[in-house]
């Protein structure tokens, strides 16, 4: 399973492990989920992340309920208390989920090099009382931690949340809310992320004064984390590719374009970091045609994605017509 979202990740991770439901449709929210600008700084997370849009569909998806456990209004004691009774009593169906700045935790991998750097895991409690076995399903990581250095990594100020769900509700969704779900998340001819990157670039090419403004560097240092996002395409590709029955070569195709649409933001943040140090009007221009290039290449994905949701459609009526002639 590619992992793109911490969030996704984790709440994804019990639909993967049930036999007869399918995870990939939650990924549809992924590819255009929020992010933040501020001071001309693009953000993967900031104290505004609000997760209600993927709370809501998980309910209406999965039947599952997302409870959030983690009181903002609290001392980051009293929520870690809290946490420590919710780990202490769980039950066996119950799923807890808390955010923690993995930068706290040296020994695990942060290939993004972030700190802080705010992350969602799922714990529980082991024999020795003083450690908690954590999961983290973004980065395909399980183990023993002690529970007191994870107490400690919620206590970063950016940090803060945490969820407590029930699988014991959980069904597969209904072909109705599949389709009520990719209506709502394909914006077809918009490209938020792309389009923020641009504009930083720009504002920062515009701008008269050198001291007041970020750093390329510093503006985008967050892309790589953002950029990953864009393999949610690809679940929902498999998604129907295995509905419609089309060979496997067709699916390679796409897979290979949304990995170049990953890579393109790499070639971005490279060039723009260049830019820093060295400016001209050639390497400005060789960014700008990087820019147009990920325009027309996400286009052409979210098209073809949109061209198999539609012959999908046609397929689901077709039996629908054929059972009622029966």
């Amino acid at each position: 399973m590619i992992k793109v979202h911490c969030f996704v990740s984790c709440v994804c991770e019990v639909i993967n492990k049930a036999e007869g439901v399918d995870h990939r449709p939650y990924y549809f929210g992924v590819w255009d989920s929020d992010f933040f600008i501020e001071n001309h700084v693009l953000h993967y997370h900031s104290p505004n992340t609000n997760h209600e849009f993927f709370k809501d569909w998980y309910k209406t998806l999965y039947g599952i309920e997302l409870v959030k456990w983690y009181d903002p209004t609290k001392s980051v004691q009293e929520n870690q208390l809290h946490l420590c009774d919710l780990v202490e009593h769980k039950k066996e169906y119950e799923q807890i989920m808390v955010m923690i700045d993995l930068s706290y935790l040296p020994e695990r991998e942060n290939k993004f090099h972030t700190k802080p750097f705010p992350h969602y895991v799922m714990v529980e409690k082991m024999d020795d009382e003083e450690s908690w076995f954590m999961w983290d399903p973004d980065f395909r990581w399980e183990g023993k931690v002690s529970k007191e250095r994870i107490l400690e990594s919620m206590e970063e100020p950016t940090v803060g949340g945490g969820y407590i769900f029930s699988t014991e509700q959980l069904v597969p969704p209904t072909e109705l809310t599949v389709e009520a779900y990719f209506a709502t998340c394909m914006k077809l001819d918009t490209y938020p992320m792309t389009e923020a990157v641009q504009k930083i670039i720009h504002n920062y090419v515009d701008s008269e004064s050198e001291t007041s403004r970020p750093s390329l560097k510093d503006s985008l240092r967050h892309l790589p984390v953002l950029a990953i996002r864009k393999y949610a395409y690809e679940h929902a590709y498999a998604y129907f590719w295995e509905r419609l029955g089309f060979d496997e070569d067709w699916f390679e195709t796409w897979c290979d374009k949304i990995e170049l649409l990953v890579k393109g933001y790499t070639l971005i943040q490279y060039k723009a970091m260049k830019y820093d140090r060295m400016p001209s009007e050639s390497l400005l221009t060789e960014i700008d045609q990087i820019i147009h290039n990920q325009f027309h290449l996400e286009s052409q994905i979210k098209h073809g994605l949109m061209n198999c949701f539609h012959q999908w459609k046609e397929s689901q009526q077709s039996v629908q017509e054929e059972v009622m002639v029966k």
